[in-house]
C-alpha cells in the first residue's frame, strides 16, 4: 500500500434485519492466495438486501456484505503470481460462501481470491468494471456447468442449438446473453419492451415481452420458424411463473430431455416437470467446486474479451451518489425494483 494514510470505511450489517451502519474497520491483510483491493466502485446485487432482510447464506454477524468490487491492487499474498500492486482489477468478493467480512465488497478495502480476480482494460471505468463479477460467475456456472456447454477456448466448435434467456435485461441476464453469443447459440430472450433493442445489441436474436399473455407460444413459434428448437433455458428471474413458463418453452419447442437452469429455487407453487432436467446455478461455485472454470473465466477469458470489446459492461450503470455512505439507500432502491440498470457507487 502507499504511504498515504487510508481508512477502511465500511457498511456494517450488525444483525439480520438491522439497517446498515457506516463504520471504520481495520484494513484486512491478504492470505497467501488473496489480493487486497482498494475499491473505487462497488455494485449492488439482490443478494445484498436478501442477506440484510433474512440472513440468507450467512451465519456470522456483524458482517460486511457485497460481491462486486472494482479498484486497484493494494497488496498481494505470498503465493499470488498473476497480479501486482497497482493493477486495475475487478473481482467476485466471497463473503456469501466464506462468511468472512474481510471478503465483503461494501468497504474501502476488500479481500479477493486470486482465482476470481480479473484485470480490466485501461479504457474501462471502475464503475463499469464493477458490473462484471457476480453476474459472470453466476452465468458461467449456468451455461458451462449446468447446461453443459463447452468453454469457448481456441478450437471449440460454435454451437448450433438455441437457448432461452428469461429476464435478459438483468445483470446475470446480460452476462448470459453475452456468453451465449460467444458460443454461437441462437438466443431467444424476454425483457421489458423498453430494453429489447439493447438486448439485441448484446447478441439476442429475438426478444419478447415477458408480460405478454401469449409469450410462451410466440417464443415457440419463432423458434419453429427459425428451425432452431429450444432445448436449453436459463431463468434469471425466478419470480411468479417465470420458471414454469421457461420449462413450457423447452418442453413445447425442444421436447423431452431439455435443460433448464434457474437463478433461484423452483417455486413450490408449481409442479416441477419431470421430462426436463432442472438445476440451479450459483456464483460461489466459480470459486469452490468449479474453481477451474472460475480461474479460466476471471484470470484468462474475461480480460481478453473485455480488452477486445467482445464482452462489455452491462446492464447500463446508474451511479448513486454518496459512496459507501449511500449503501442503505442503494439496497432500498434495488429492493423497490430496478429494471435494466446496475446500481453502483463511487468509493471516495
Amino acid at each position: 500500500m502507499s504511504n498515504k494514510q487510508e481508512v477502511n470505511q465500511a457498511a456494517l450489517l450488525e444483525k439480520v434485519g438491522a439497517r446498515l451502519k457506516i463504520v471504520t474497520r481495520p484494513i484486512p491483510s491478504p492470505g497467501p492466495n488473496e489480493i487486497l483491493v482498494r475499491n473505487h466502485a462497488i455494485a449492488a446485487n439482490p443478494v445484498d438486501y436478501k442477506i440484510q432482510d433474512a440472513g440468507a447464506w450467512l451465519k456470522n454477524f456483524p458482517t460486511i456484505v457485497g460481491s462486486d468490487g472494482c479498484g486497484v491492487v493494494a497488496a498481494v499474498g505470498s503465493a499470488v503470481t498473476k497480479f501486482k500492486v497497482g493493477d486495475r482489477v475487478m473481482g467476485f468478493a466471497g463473503v456469501i460462501y466464506l462468511d468472512n467480512p474481510d471478503h465483503g465488497a461494501w468497504q474501502t478495502y476488500m479481500l479477493l481470491k486470486e482465482i476470481v480476480t480479473a484485470k480490466i482494460p485501461d479504457f474501462m471505468s471502475f464503475e463499469e468494471g464493477s458490473t462484471f463479477p457476480m453476474a459472470f460467475a453466476t452465468s458461467s456456472m449456468a451455461l458451462f456447468v449446468y447446461l453443459g456447454l463447452p468453454l469457448p477456448k481456441p478450437g471449440f466448435e460454435p454451437q448450433k442449438s438455441a437457448i432461452l434467456i428469461w429476464g435478459a435485461s438483468s445483470s446475470i441476464g446480460t452476462a448470459g446473453v453475452q456468453l451465449a453469443k460467444r458460443l454461437g447459440l441462437k438466443i431467444f430472450a424476454t425483457a421489458s419492451p423498453t430494453h429489447h433493442g439493447y438486448i439485441k445489441s448484446l447478441g439476442a436474436s429475438e426478444v419478447f415481452d415477458y408480460r405478454d399473455a401469449d409469450v410462451v407460444s410466440k417464443i415457440v413459434a419463432a423458434a419453429s420458424h427459425a428451425g432452431t428448437p429450444i432445448t436449453l433455458a436459463y431463468d434469471t428471474v425466478g419470480e411468479g411463473t417465470t420458471s414454469k413458463q421457461s420449462a413450457e418453452v423447452v418442453l413445447t419447442s425442444g421436447g423431452k430431455g431439455g435443460k433448464l437452469v434457474l437463478a433461484i429455487p423452483w417455486s413450490s407453487e408449481h409442479a416441477k416437470p419431470e421430462d426436463i432436467e432442472i438445476t440451479q446455478t450459483g456464483a460461489y461455485l466459480a470459486s469452490t467446486q468449479h474453481a477451474d472454470i472460475g480461474t479460466w473465466l476471471f484470470n484468462d477469458y474475461l480480460p481478453k474479451e473485455m480488452e477486445e470489446k467482445r464482452i462489455v459492461a452491462a446492464p447500463r450503470v446508474e451511479i448513486v451518489e454518496g459512496g459507501i455512505e449511500a449503501a442503505q439507500q442503494v439496497f432500498d432502491k434495488l429492493k423497490a425494483g430496478v429494471s435494466g440498470k446496475k446500481l453502483v457507487v463511487k468509493v471516495k
